[in-house]
């Protein structure tokens, strides 16, 4: 079953699989973009849109980080670096 699946893939040409991640990617960061607006996040204040920037600049530059044997990357690399800015308290 698995090598059907594979042989099927297989036929799809590279730039409509370029295609398709390039709507992927896209059709994310619009879902990311709209959670903000909808909840409302102030994107005026200096501190949020730090966060953000270095959010999209990680993971759409292509940054990597290794950590022993581990290493992050794109996606998940943003993510943990969101998690580690939002860790600070916010004060205004």
């Amino acid at each position: 079953m698995i090598g059907k699946v594979s042989a099927a893939l297989k036929t799809i040409p590279e730039a409509v699989l370029g295609g398709i991640m390039v709507l992927l990617f896209g059709l994310i960061a619009s879902v990311g973009i709209k959670t903000l607006v909808e909840s409302r996040v102030d994107l005026h204040d200096i501190r949020n849109q730090v966060i953000a920037t270095l959010i999209l600049t990680v993971g759409i530059g292509g940054a990597m980080m290794n950590v022993g044997d581990f290493s992050f990357e794109g996606i998940g690399l943003a993510s943990v670096v969101g998690v580690i800015l939002n860790l600070e308290p916010y004060t205004s």
